[in-house]
Parts: structure tokens; sequence; C-alpha cells
């Protein structure tokens, strides 16, 4: 039962992730080959930063949970800044490459005259955001340490799949296709800085408790 607990959560997010995936890669379609080479090398340059995040979040989760396991609330507290601390430096730099190089960057990877503007506008779109996806997988881990994965996947899934609709507005309006980046780009921003305010305030509640139980002990 708490395998299923701790897992189906996470499993739902990545079917639902995939999903959202396709019905962006379809919409992206309908703007021709340049968009979608764009995207596809714009993800692949992404990576740098949500790769690294996923270490992170592997580090965390492990020391988390050892340290959760123990008892040991006050080693959790100062990981997770320890951690973030790290994490935020990474991501602000990532942030800082493609937001004012992407099209050096681009470049590295693709050259093609019709495909690098639409390269340079999702690299630099998406930069903004780099910092809060970043925060936000490894505040993910964090929830996971603590044996708690129904936040990071209710929210993912929430805000992710507000892309869709976010994107058929955007791309009304005379952003058309950098309008689709736009609701990428709005809803990671969102993610970070919900799950790291929710993370927050369920440490700060756990650590109340914890110390509520150790007042009330003989």
């Amino acid at each position: 039962t708490q395998i299923i607990r701790i897992g189906l959560p996470l499993s739902l997010q990545d079917m639902l992730f995939s999903c959202c995936s396709m019905l962006i890669a379809r919409f992206v379609a309908v703007y021709g080959d340049g968009a979608v080479a764009a995207q596809k090398v714009g993800t692949q340059v992404e990576s740098l930063s949500w790769m690294a995040a996923d270490g992170f979040m592997a580090a965390i989760n492990a020391f988390i949970s050892q340290n959760y396991g123990a008892g040991q609330l006050d080693r959790v507290k100062a990981g997770y800044r320890s951690i973030m601390k790290i994490v935020l430096v990474w991501g602000s730099l990532c942030t800082l490459l493609l937001v004012f190089l992407p099209g050096p960057i681009f470049r590295i990877f693709l050259n093609d005259d019709a495909v690098l503007p639409i390269g340079i506008d999702y690299l630099r779109i998406m930069g903004f955001s780099q910092l809060f996806m970043c925060a936000e997988i490894t505040t993910a881990g964090a929830f996971g340490g603590l044996g708690n994965t129904l936040p990071p996947s209710s929210e993912s899934i929430l805000l992710t799949c507000m892309r869709i609709p976010l994107l058929l507005i955007l791309t009304k309006t005379p952003l058309g296709l950098s309008g689709i980046w736009w609701s990428i780009s709005i809803s990671s921003i969102l993610k970070g800085i919900v799950l790291v305010s929710w993370y927050l305030i369920y440490q700060r509640r756990l650590l109340s408790a914890s110390a509520s139980s150790a007042d009330i002990r003989p």
C-alpha cells in the first residue's frame, strides 16, 4: 500500500506530462518543420539545466530520507537549504546564458538561417524559467525524501496541463508561435514558485510538530 501511495502520483505525473508534450508537439508542427527543429534542438540545450537538477534531486532525496528516518529534522532543513543554494546558482547561470547568449549557443548545434531565429526565440523565452525549473525539480526530490510525493505530483499535473489552454490563448495573439514557448515557460515559473513555497510551509509544520512532540515527552 505504501509503495502504491508513493509511486502512483509520480506515475500519473509522468504519464500526463508525456501526453501534454505530445499535444504541444502537435501545435508546434502547425508552424512548420523549422519550428519542430527549433524545439527539438532547444530542448536538448535546456537539458543542461534540468539534467543537473535531476542529479541534485536524487542527492537531496537520499539525504533527506536518511535523516528524516533517523529523526534528524534539523539536518533535513539544513540539507535542503544547502542544496538549494547550489541549485539557485546553477539555475541562475543557465538563465543568464539562455537569455543573453541564445544565438551563439544555438549555432553550436544548428546554423540554418530559417530555423535560427525561431531557435533563438525559444531559448530566450525558456531561459526565464530555468532557475524556477531547477528549484522545482530539486524540491520534488525533497518531498520524495519525506515520503510525500502527492504535493509535487499534483502541482506538476495541474500546472503542466495548464499549458494547453494557455497556449491556445497566447497563439491567438501577435505572439503566434512564441505563445507556445511562453506557455511552457510561464507554467515552469509557476511550478517552481508554488512547489518551493509549499515545501517550506510543509517543512515548517513538520518541524513544529516534532518540537511539540519533544516537549510533551516525559
